[in-house]
Formats: structure tokens, sequence, C-alpha cells
């Protein structure tokens, strides 16, 4: 009895928390989608649109990605969306404050954007961290790899058979050589 009522409240706690996180994910991607309009209507107010702005947007774009990979995916964030999200913010810092900025904060900074990006390459290559759409594409390549040598190694056996068997004169045989089955 104390088990089943355990297990019922870990259920509801659950389900409280995928709710909560649901509401996260729409608060997110609307105040997201506010932000990309606001920021279109201050590059067309300015009438100009600088590398800031696209970095901004750039910026809004792959934290839509990150709420569409968790929201879609197995509700957990691989590495590689914040890596992205932060190499481009602390890009999109520097260049906006390049002029208030003394030559080793400038320089702080730049390690610091090589740093993330060598944490990004490294994730990359760490199997297990990138994006599931990577993970999906490498299975794949496997698998056709595994396929075509299978279907390789049939054709050769069928051609060992065929040898053995043919006679040289004989059409039918000459057929299955040039028509595996």
């Amino acid at each position: 009895m104390a088990k089943n009522w355990i297990s019922q409240l870990n259920k509801n706690f659950e389900d409280l928390l995928l709710i909560i996180q649901a509401i996260a994910l729409v608060i997110i991607t609307l105040a997201t989608a506010f932000a990309i309009v606001e920021e279109a209507f201050e590059m067309i107010a300015k009438r100009g649109i600088g590398l800031a702005n696209l970095l901004l947007l750039f910026l809004f774009i792959e934290i839509l990605s990150m709420v569409r990979q968790y929201a879609l995916g197995q509700h957990e964030l691989k590495l590689k969306t914040p890596l992205v999200i932060t190499v481009v913010a602390v890009a999109r810092y520097l260049i906006i404050n390049m002029e208030h900025l003394t030559s080793k904060y400038i320089l702080l900074t730049s390690i610091a954007i090589l740093i993330l990006t060598f944490a990004l390459l490294v994730s990359r290559r760490v199997r297990g961290l990138h994006d599931e759409e990577e993970e999906d594409k490498l299975r794949e390549l496997e698998l056709i790899q595994k396929f075509k040598d299978e279907h390789i190694h049939q054709f050769h056996e069928n051609l060992k058979h065929v040898k053995k068997d043919s006679n040289p004169h004989n059409e039918k045989h000459v057929a299955k050589v040039t028509e595996p089955s």
C-alpha cells in the first residue's frame, strides 16, 4: 500500500514538473518571438542593420533552436547549443563594446571565446554530446555501410556458387553471374 502511494506521488510530481517545463518553454518562446519583433522594429526605425543586430537575431534563433531541441527531444539539452549561444553572445558583447574596453579586457574576452570554441570542438568529437540529428546521421551511415558490406559479401558468396556450378556454354548460369539474386 505504501509503495503504491509513493509511486503515485512520484508520478504526480513528474507530471507537475512536465507542466512547469512546458509553461516555461512557452514563456521563453513567446519572449524570444517578442524580442525578435522588437529588434526588427528597432532596425526599421534606425533604417540600418548592423552586425550587432544580426548577431542578436542569430542568438534569438539559437534560443528557439534550443527550445525546439528540448521540447521535441528527450527533454535534455545537448552541450552544443548553449556553447554556440555563449560564443555568439560573448562575440557580440565584444563587438558592441569594443570602443569602451581596455586592451587587456579585449584580450581576455578573446581568450574566453577561444576556450569556448575549443570546448565546442571537443564536444563535437565526443559521441553523445552533440545533437541527436548528428547522432542519427552517424547511425544511418553505419547502417548503410553494414548493409553494403552484407550485400557485397552475399554477392561474392553467390558468385562463388555460380562459378562452381556453371558451364561456360550454358546461358542460364551466365545470367546468374551478371544478375545477382
